[in-house]
């Protein structure tokens, strides 16, 4: 791997430490990270661009290092890998990270004069945004309903469970779906955990275009079914953070979706974790519908909000 490095970026590495993730070593007293990258090759270059305007406006997070043939990637024995200068390393998020984060500006997108002399890049980065959202969690309703159509003989506790949770996606695309203003948009994560290092939060190949609450959705419903007391960080969200009446519409539609249950229900039927594992989610499930009426009604005392009958 040295001599990969030395070949393609001109680096010469003293030591090089290896992870199941990465490679990663030290440079002229800066901190590289060389890392497999397995995702969507199509959406590279929207995603260099997108880091490279967020290093522009200040924000500190993991410069994409071009080889010198000025790629992106670069196969070493047959793998994509993708270089990194980074300040962070060690050390877990918390919920004053994701808040902080959720409030980047990227409406540069509607500034003319910006658009005009960058309308290529620009072009590129939006295709990062998460769109027409009820329309995507419709589809993986479709799908995930086929699967348990497939395999439902094979997995009772799924079958038993599959349902409620279908139910509770369609309360949220409801929701979603009523949602008629435009939704200013902020970088967020593909998913996030309560799991995630600083290494991952501040890894552009993480980021994707989405409503400022996904983030924050994600990992309170992380931390619950995980038995984190998220109390004092709903609260704080509640109470410091500043949203429209739509935004706080879709945060409440995305605390009901079930990410949590349909990313495990996909890892089981793959054969990638125990059935029996569902049992931390479904256990749980008269504690966080409680959570979610009470979310509900501080809603319905707060804004406008179309009545959600199983939670009145």
């Amino acid at each position: 791997m040295k001599n990969a490095i030395y070949y393609f970026y001109n680096i010469i590495v003293d030591n090089i430490h290896q992870t199941k993730k990465y490679y990663h070593f030290d440079y002229n007293n800066k901190h590289y990270i060389l890392i497999n990258y397995q995702d969507n090759p199509n959406v590279l270059q929207n995603i260099y661009n997108l880091h490279l305007h967020l290093l522009d406006i200040g924000i500190n997070i993991h410069k994409i290092i071009l080889n010198n043939e000025n790629n992106i990637a670069t196969i070493i024995n047959g793998t994509p890998y993708i270089l990194m200068q980074t300040d962070y390393f060690i050390g877990k998020i918390n919920f004053d990270n994701i808040l902080t984060f959720s409030n980047i500006n990227i409406n540069y997108l509607n500034s003319q004069t910006t658009f005009k002399q960058n309308k290529k890049k620009l072009d590129q980065v939006s295709k990062l945004e998460r769109n027409n959202i009820g329309s995507l969690w419709e589809i993986k309703n479709d799908y995930l309903e086929y699967q348990i159509n497939q395999l439902g003989q094979k997995y009772n506790l799924l079958k038993n469970s599959f349902n409620y949770y279908i139910g509770l996606a369609e309360t949220a695309i409801s929701l979603i779906n009523n949602v008629q203003e435009i939704i200013p948009k902020t970088v967020c994560h593909k998913r996030i955990t309560s799991n995630y290092t600083i290494f991952d939060f501040y890894n552009p190949l993480n980021f994707i275009i989405d409503s400022k609450v996904r983030d924050i959705a994600e990992f309170l419903k992380f931390n619950f079914f995980n038995k984190i007391n998220i109390n004092n960080d709903l609260n704080k969200f509640l109470t410091y953070n500043q949203l429209t009446n739509p935004e706080h519409i879709i945060f409440l539609a995305r605390m009901i979706y079930p990410t949590y249950y349909f990313d495990l229900f996909e890892k089981i039927i793959c054969g990638k974790e125990s059935e029996q594992k569902i049992k931390k989610i479904t256990n749980l499930t008269n504690e966080y519908e409680n959570l979610l009426r009470k979310l509900y009604h501080h809603y319905r005392n707060t804004i406008n909000i179309e009545p959600i009958e199983w939670l009145e």
